[in-house]
């Protein structure tokens, strides 16, 4: 008897000490930890942030330019004979006009960041609905654990009713054996799934950089986005506009042009004004008489360069076209494979409610013929095919709704949209 206790109690901590070491894991604490450690999206958030001072570097242009010199030297006359000469000069410059290409400039990077910004979006989409798939792949492979639990009792349940049978000579050994193969076959399938739940863990373990195993479980239930189906209702065109692909290609194209209209600033003229204020004199410090001031407007323009600038402008147009085909052909892409993720998604979705009304059709076929069974009013083969029917229809409808809810995931994160929820 006490030896009975111990075991009893050894039991009893061991299956606590397991229960003590499961993590019960959040979405939301996933993402967070995602976020922090990730380095493919530190280094999508350190591209971004290179943008910055380079629209300041040109916002620069902008402002007058103050510089203050100082200078000393000799300068030797035919015998060899100088004076040292100090001078201490402050001047002014603008420029008043050079064809638009300061603003072009800021305009460029002011692109170029909304460039940036889109390729950020779609690094943190992609990196936050890999975490998701991984999260969903979680909590599915819990589900097949517990469905193979219950199909593992079943079979065990159908062997012993069909052992009753065999031994009262009402059956016989082929028909035991193959629902005995089949409980082997219930147990194989319940520790595979432990395992890939496993695989699952590590790979959302290594998506927020942990090393260490933790035995984790999923208490969110993952359901459908009604916001999907709304969207995808809309018309086909508006939709691909946001997508992140489109609008960087979008910006590509007002990229060219406005690199045309630099291009197109080298035939104005150009118009500056500049300002200096100096002291010059034989001694370090110079008397406050020895001052020189100067006043300067200066125009020009460029009359002939060897044709540089008529084909700079040429590639510049060239660039546009090329940016517009792009465009165009990236439209197209989009529009197709938006099509294609729609109706996989409505496929998956209308299929679910067909297997769902099958699955209960055959639950309650399989209630019937089974008592039928028992009772001796149903042959064996009839009853067999029925519950194989109906435990296949639970694997099979599981599988549904996973690939379901991964449809959607797949149209979200193609659209850019953000899985924060």
């Amino acid at each position: 008897m006490d030896r009975f206790y111990r075991w009893i109690l050894l039991y009893f901590f061991a299956t606590s000490t397991l229960f003590s070491q499961q993590q019960i894991v959040q979405w939301e604490q996933i993402l967070k930890e995602a976020k922090e450690k990730n380095p493919q999206l530190k280094q999508a958030e350190l591209n971004l942030q290179q943008i910055k001072p380079k629209i300041e570097k040109v916002k620069s242009d902008f402002y007058p330019h103050l510089a203050l010199s100082a200078s000393s030297g000799k300068s030797y006359s035919k015998n060899f004979s100088s004076d040292v000469i100090y001078s201490y000069n402050l001047s002014l410059s603008f420029d008043l006009f050079n064809g638009f290409s300061r603003i072009n400039n800021l305009q460029l990077q002011l692109l170029e960041l909304q460039i940036e910004q889109e390729n950020y979006r779609r690094a943190l989409v992609n990196i936050v609905s890999n975490l998701r798939e991984s999260f969903i792949n979680l909590f599915f492979a819990q589900e097949n654990v517990s469905l193979a639990e219950k199909i593992l009792k079943r079979r065990r349940q159908n062997y012993e009713l069909v052992k009753l049978k065999y031994e009262s000579g009402s059956e016989d050994l082929g028909s035991l054996l193959r629902v005995e193969a089949d409980m082997s076959q219930a147990e194989y399938e319940l520790k595979k799934s432990q395992r890939a739940k496993e695989t699952a863990i590590r790979e959302v373990l290594s998506m927020v950089g942990k090393e260490e195993f933790i035995d984790m479980v999923v208490e969110t239930n993952v359901a459908l986005d009604g916001n999907v189906e709304k969207l995808i209702n809309r018309e086909p065109s508006e939709i691909i506009t946001q997508i992140p692909e489109y609008k960087s290609k979008q910006y590509q194209l007002m990229r060219a042009q406005l690199q045309a209209k630099l291009v197109e600033s080298n035939f104005y003229p150009t118009l500056s004004f500049s300002a200096s204020c100096g002291l010059s004199d034989t001694t370090l410090i110079p008397s406050g008489d020895r001052w020189n001031a100067s006043l300067n407007l200066r125009a020009s323009y460029n009359i002939f360069n060897g044709f540089k600038n008529l084909n700079d402008l040429q590639i510049a147009n060239n660039n546009i076209k090329i940016a517009e085909f792009e465009l165009y052909s990236t439209k197209l892409t989009l529009l197709n494979n938006f099509y294609v993720l729609k109706n996989n998604f409505i496929d998956a979705k209308e299929l679910l409610v067909v297997r769902e009304k099958y699955l209960h059709a055959l639950e309650k076929q399989s209630e019937i013929i089974s008592l039928k069974y028992a009772n001796g009013l149903a042959t064996y083969y009839d009853w067999y095919q029925v519950e194989e029917s109906f435990i296949n229809m639970q694997k099979s409808l599981l599988n549904l709704k996973k690939e379901l809810i991964l449809s959607e995931l797949n149209l979200k994160k193609y659209l850019g949209w953000l899985e924060t929820e």
